[in-house]
């Protein structure tokens, strides 16, 4: 059973509720327009994660078909119940996306988000091509960080804390490198390349930046201020879970409980700031650069 990215780098909660303030009502269209989508298509999404993006597309473009395809079970899993309980409509396969278990020309579209860096591009690229109509879309969306406005308040401000998190991650450091975990980085250039060379025509590039973090902003409602403030606390939950999950002595019971209440306080002061109308303008953005290509 492969459970490793749920359960060593980032949980299927994590990655639904940060992706959820990414892909949201108010730049539905930017997103749709970045991936080419429209109403019934054909859609598979690879490496999907928690399943947020295609409950979001099947909810934005209800006559569509969506399938999210991801290696690790955890995942799938939590996809499948997120997608009961919330009464959407899609489909979720385990399986690699190197080896797609679909047929020929099967879809009319297919994205992914932050996956080609963790794949052999060549193959990645390739296995799309084939399962694609003729004239069906290709979208790669990646995150290219050296361009995003990056939030302070990820950031531990207690000694006592950062203390606590160096510890536990003094072993469990190294693992992303030992596990593959970003081998295939790319240069911007590299996807579109891989496209043309595959055989995909009218490539091109965009780039879209998504406010995700501003709880202090006019435009912010109370319910997605705190939803963003939370995000951040349930990221650094997880990196304390990630540690420990990797080397489960990094830490003794003890200390694991004072991180945990740390991490918390930390979280409970900024809403309490902000419930209290004290403005610290805290705020990131997440640029989006997105390859497209056509068959």
């Amino acid at each position: 059973m492969n459970r490793m990215w749920s359960q060593f780098v980032q949980s299927s909660q994590e990655l639904y509720e940060s992706r959820s303030v990414r892909f949201r009502e108010n730049n539905k269209d930017l997103w749709l327009n970045a991936m080419k989508l429209k109403d019934g298509m054909n859609i598979l999404e690879l490496g999907c994660g928690g399943g947020i993006f295609c409950h979001r597309i099947k909810t934005f473009l209800p006559n569509a078909r969506v399938t999210g395809l991801d290696r690790d079970e955890g995942h799938i899993e939590f996809a499948r119940a997120k997608s009961e309980s919330l009464k959407i409509d899609c489909n979720f396969v385990i399986g690699d996306a190197l080896n797609l278990p679909f047929a020929d020309n099967s879809f009319d579209a297919c994205t992914s988000f932050t996956v080609a860096e963790h794949v052999e591009t060549d193959r990645f690229i390739g296995e799309q091509y084939r399962i694609l109509k003729l004239g069906g879309v290709l979208s790669v969306l990646q995150v290219k960080s050296s361009f995003n406005v990056s939030s302070n308040e990820c950031i531990p401000t207690s000694p006592e804390e950062t203390a606590l998190l160096n510890k536990a991650w003094k072993k469990a450091g190294d693992f992303d490198k030992e596990n593959g975990i970003g081998t295939f980085t790319m240069n911007a250039s590299d996807i579109p390349i891989a496209m043309e060379e595959t055989g995909f025509k009218n490539v091109n590039v965009d780039f879209i930046s998504i406010l995700q973090y501003a709880p202090d902003s006019a435009d912010t409602s109370k319910e997605l201020a705190l939803h963003q403030i939370n995000i951040n606390r349930i990221h650094a939950l997880s990196s304390m879970a990630k540690a420990l999950n990797i080397d489960p002595d990094c830490l003794t019971e003890p200390e694991t409980q004072r991180l945990t209440d740390l991490i918390n306080e930390r979280f409970d002061k900024r809403i309490d700031k902000y419930l209290n109308g004290e403005k610290l303008w805290d705020m990131s953005t997440c640029t989006v650069m997105a390859v497209i290509g056509y068959k």
